[in-house]
């Protein structure tokens, strides 16, 4: 009753009026005091349609874990699946640390099973000072291999942020982005990445050309077959905003990410991930300040592989999905969440309400880079 809500937009509701209800339900804090998701059934569009508003914090799961998630409450096929009522009503366990490090040391990893084992040993010693050591030094080494790339340009996309949020979304056919990245030698994902530094040339016009803007790109370091969590590394990587020629711009970002894919900054995230999994709240803490002190990045791109069969719900077609990916640290006025599904490439903007250019500017933009480089130029 808490958890599952319902709002209404009228009749005839538009694209905007929804964004606009995303964009304040994203700026609403989730109750500390509950389990850190909502689910909100929102009517009125136009045209019958019906849009789920789902809201999880970034403690509970990733984005590929999330998409998961979502196919679970999904139908594959307009025929709803019979689900019998479990034999027993559920209960929450209370959390046993002993037993998560043995599942985590058990747990097939990129780094030797051995390393995770002494982790969570080194968690469990009653000297708190070398567990604060082990994750001190763990810390200092994503630190230290951010600050070995240059700051990342002041832009208005990097000033203080409040509370508010705005949301914006887009639909690109996920064929012709994979056409136009294969055209100019690249990856639909470099493609995408194409689409966003065209959005910011567009966008920040007295953006200087050297040096770049820099996105973060969360990595998935995800073993075969894990569920659920957070198993995300990520890259910072330099956008190259000085050339209007899409195809060249491809081509510039997939020779820079050919680089990082095995890169000493995706190692120390997986080690950090797998090795230090006991105690991730404070990770992620002292990542968020060590992160924000160097300015080593000015917008994330969290770019998620979907399905790409259709799902329903309650018999109707799900037609699109569209990412919110939340805003952190406090000086990130924009995030770029892609998610495909079903054919499609689905951008969703997150920024903060009071962002310099306002997010219908941002949005604008990213159509007309989308546009851009369809027509090859």
């Amino acid at each position: 009753g808490w958890h599952v809500r319902r709002a209404s937009l009228g009749t005839g509701a538009s694209d905007a009026q929804l964004a606009d209800l995303v964009g304040r339900e994203m700026g609403r804090r989730l109750d500390r005091s509950r389990p850190l998701w909502e689910l909100t059934i929102v009517d009125g569009l136009v045209d019958g349609r019906v849009a789920v508003l789902s809201k999880m914090h970034h403690a509970l799961v990733d984005g590929v874990a999330a998409v998961d998630i979502g196919t679970v409450l999904l139908d594959p096929g307009p025929e709803p699946l019979e689900l019998p009522p479990p034999e027993v009503e559920w209960e929450p366990k209370p959390y046993d640390r002993s037993r998560h490090l043995t599942r985590l040391g058990m747990t097939p990893a990129f780094v030797a099973r051995k390393l995770i084992r002494e982790s969570g040993r080194r968690a469990l010693t009653p000297d708190p000072r070398r567990a604060a050591k082990e994750l001190l030094g763990a810390t200092e080494l994503l630190t230290e291999l951010a600050r070995t790339k240059p700051n990342a340009p002041m832009t208005t996309l990097n000033r203080s942020i409040g509370p508010n949020r705005r949301y914006a979304f887009h639909r690109v056919e996920l064929a012709v982005l994979k056409a136009a990245g294969k055209a100019a030698g690249g990856t639909v994902n470099d493609a995408i990445l194409a689409v966003v530094a065209g959005m910011l040339r567009r966008a920040l016009p007295e953006l200087p050309n050297t040096p770049r803007p820099v996105a973060l790109v969360p990595v998935s370091v995800r073993a075969p077959g894990e569920e659920g969590g957070n198993r995300i590394s990520t890259v910072l990587v330099e956008l190259p905003i000085g050339t209007g020629d899409p195809a060249a711009c491809i081509r510039e970002i997939h020779a820079s990410t050919q680089k990082l894919k095995d890169s000493a900054t995706v190692r120390a995230g997986a080690l950090l991930v797998n090795a230090s999994g006991w105690a991730p709240p404070l990770i992620s803490s002292s990542l968020a300040w060590a992160m924000s002190n160097v300015r080593a990045f000015n917008v994330v791109v969290s770019n998620v592989p979907g399905p790409q069969q259709p799902f329903y719900i309650a018999g109707s077609r799900l037609l699109g999905a569209y990412p919110a990916v939340p805003l952190n640290p406090s000086t990130q006025g924009l995030t770029v969440g892609v998610l495909s599904y079903d054919g499609g490439v689905h951008f969703g903007l997150l920024a903060d309400r009071d962002l310099e250019p306002s997010l219908e500017v941002v949005a604008g933009a990213l159509r007309a880079s989308v546009d851009a480089l369809l027509a090859g130029g």
